[in-house]
């Protein structure tokens, strides 16, 4: 056992072969360095891959991530074929976290391993730390790695994302278009059912967005053509009014309110009603609240 590995969880750098004896996954500072009888190839993807945080949430990365990693993964492969694979992880339990996540990511859609079976490869090596909500208060619910791999493995089951951006259902220049904060930050959740996307503004007449303080705003107008080209029939508002709901009942597009505070669960009531308005939508339902995370 080497001495890193006799080191409690929390004080370990991780260094761990992942896929056979041919890619690993390493914290900075624990990344090998090549020798005459064994040469290494390192890789990062920082800052090509990262999460921007809202609050104290840290991950886990997006769908967009998950496909580039394993685009980024299979072509220092084929690159590099008498070397074995590192990829390097900058330091730090949330950043080893997210790193884990995508490589497993790639085992489960692209290996096709199980969630269990990535699971067990990483558990012992390192304390990950459970993803979390947007907030700063202290969180009271952990996403597990675990919890994303069986996510991503039923959204392989179901045909919406496979081992390549042209496998499943998603757009990945789409994806990544809207994903941007300057382009709108909508995302599809559940394909031809749900989008989440940031809460418009009342700007100024005639003005779709505006940049004001470095951040960009949108209007309601800013979302019809889009809504309309995605299939959207229904917008629910989960925040305070910050904008005329008549824009969109304008473009025929059903608007119902259910507020409740931001960043807390909803009331029993709220869910009840919100189940009603799914079940009555004849197309997708494009969901907000202040910042789209909530």
């Amino acid at each position: 056992v080497s001495k890193e590995n006799r080191l409690p969880k929390s004080r370990r750098r991780l260094f761990l072969p992942v896929i056979s004896d041919s890619v690993y996954l390493a914290e900075e500072g624990a990344c090998p360095r090549s020798t005459s009888e064994c040469s290494y190839h390192i890789f990062k993807t920082s800052p090509q891959l990262r999460y921007i945080g809202y609050c104290d949430d840290f991950g886990p990365m997006n769908l967009a991530c998950v496909m580039r990693f394993g685009m980024m993964l299979e072509e220092e492969i084929a690159a590099h074929p008498a070397e074995k694979i590192v990829y390097c992880s900058e330091r730090g339990r949330r950043n080893v976290t997210n790193a884990v996540f995508l490589m497993g990511s790639y085992m489960v859609l692209v290996l096709k391993l199980s969630p269990d079976e990535v699971r067990d490869r990483f558990e012992d090596a390192y304390n990950f730390e459970a993803f979390r909500d947007a907030t700063f208060v202290p969180a009271d619910f952990g996403l597990s790695l675990l919890d994303c791999w069986r996510g991503l493995a039923c959204g392989r089951a179901l045909g919406w994302i496979g081992e390549t951006p042209e496998d499943g259902v998603y757009d990945l220049a789409e994806y990544e278009h809207y994903d941007d904060p300057a382009n709108g930050e909508l995302h599809v959740v559940v394909p031809d059912k749900f989008l989440a996307f940031r809460g418009p503004k009342t700007l100024a007449e005639g003005q779709d967005y505006d940049d004001n303080d470095g951040v960009r705003r949108f209007a309601a107008q800013y979302y019809v053509d889009i809504f309309q080209e995605l299939g959207v029939t229904t917008v629910v508002r989960l925040n305070e009014p910050q904008y005329d709901e008549q824009v969109f009942k304008a473009a025929n597009i059903d608007h119902h309110d259910l507020e409740f505070e931001d960043c807390t669960p909803p009331s029993t009531d709220i869910v009840s009603r919100f189940m009603r308005i799914v079940d009555r939508a004849p197309g997708m339902i494009a969901v907000h609240c202040k910042a789209g995370l909530g």
